[in-house]
């Protein structure tokens, strides 16, 4: 009975933070001059109002659910990857890499480009998360400092290789695509879902079994939850920061990799970063919605990819600018992300 009044308070705080992130963004509409009825009219319909505009919501979706993962999985033990961006970069080059440009040098690899291309992205991933680990379990750096860092060098070295060693001399615009072995299935009557969902949910399960049924998934949790019991109790804190950061780091290089692998039509990165860039910043938000639980990740995850889907019809429709619509989406994020965020604030303050 305890545990469904904790659920029931859980939603309620969801809904009056979801109304608040409403009412504010309807105030910032306003100020703009805009009908916000009409605004978040387009704005739903577009995320959920017909069936191909949901099967398009679960494919912005994918990725965010990876990401979200990601995060929520270092939130458990206590620490803030905000690394997951520029893992998610690595991991989307990697997928270059080994679903690109390895099989056009190797033609005999390339029935296995896709299960290359998502083994790179996960390396890569992993790789890019493995120094802030270690600076924080060795040397006491904090991760919210170093992984900032590594995002910025993730993103120069990721946007160099793109327009340079990696590009696409058929159209300089962008990467080279992976090959058409390395791609996902598109899902009939959808632009934007492919197969590549099936990934991501099996990685939410994966990671909640870890989570609740293995050792290791204990020591996490309750590392987060009180660090210096967790040191009385036996567990090797060094050992959990670098596991947690390596799994996480993964998590979001095949994020990364699901956006070349998984989303047409391109199948590659654009010279911008403009397809892949906030997948990891988004999937914060993501995992703060979901309380940091994996299946719940899954359902904040198909919001937040509403809310990006639905974002392109407000333009055109009501009139709300593309830069307009992601504060408005940014104020939904940040009000949905403070009831998970204050807890974890307030067990900070009194630790």
């Amino acid at each position: 009975m305890q545990k469904f009044n904790l659920d029931v308070r859980g939603v309620a705080e969801t809904l009056i933070a979801l109304l608040a992130g409403l009412l504010a963004s309807s105030i910032l509409i306003l100020s703009y001059g805009y009908d916000p009825i009409k605004a978040f009219y387009w704005l739903f319909y577009g995320g959920f109002g017909s069936l191909e505009s949901i099967l398009d919501t679960l494919g912005y979706a994918t990725p965010l659910m990876l990401t979200g993962i990601a995060f929520g999985l270092c939130f458990k033990g206590g620490m803030f990857n905000v690394g997951v961006e520029g893992q998610a970069y690595m991991g989307a080059i990697g997928a270059i890499i080994f679903g690109g440009l390895v099989p056009r040098l190797l033609p005999i690899l390339s029935p296995f480009s896709l299960i290359l291309a998502l083994a790179g992205s996960m390396l890569l991933g992993l790789a890019w998360a493995l120094p802030p680990a270690l600076l924080k379990a060795y040397r006491g750096v904090h991760e919210v400092i170093s992984t900032i860092m590594f995002n910025w060098i993730a993103y120069n070295f990721v946007m160099f290789l793109v327009r340079g060693p990696l590009v696409n001399p058929s159209r300089p615009e962008m990467s080279l695509p992976v090959v058409e072995n390395a791609r996902f299935s598109v899902v009939p009557g959808s632009a934007v879902l492919t197969t590549a969902i099936l990934v991501s949910i099996f990685s939410a399960v994966l990671i909640h079994l870890l989570l609740t049924l293995t050792r290791i998934g204990f020591e996490i949790r309750i590392t987060g939850s009180n660090i210096d019991a967790a040191k009385y109790s036996g567990v090797n804190y060094k050992n959990i920061v670098i596991t947690s950061f390596l799994l996480s780091g993964a998590l979001s290089g095949l994020a990364g990799g699901l956006v070349i692998t998984g989303r047409p039509p391109v199948w590659a990165l654009y010279g911008t970063l403009g397809n892949i860039m906030n997948v990891g910043f988004d999937g914060m938000g993501v995992a703060l919605i979901g309380r940091n639980h994996p299946l719940a990740i899954i359902l904040s995850g198909i919001f937040i990819g509403g809310l990006w889907n639905g974002s392109r019809l407000m333009e055109p429709y009501s009139g709300v600018s593309s830069e307009l619509s992601r504060a408005i989406i940014g104020l939904i994020v940040i009000a949905l992300s403070i009831p998970e965020l204050s807890k974890r604030l307030s067990r900070i303050l009194k630790g």
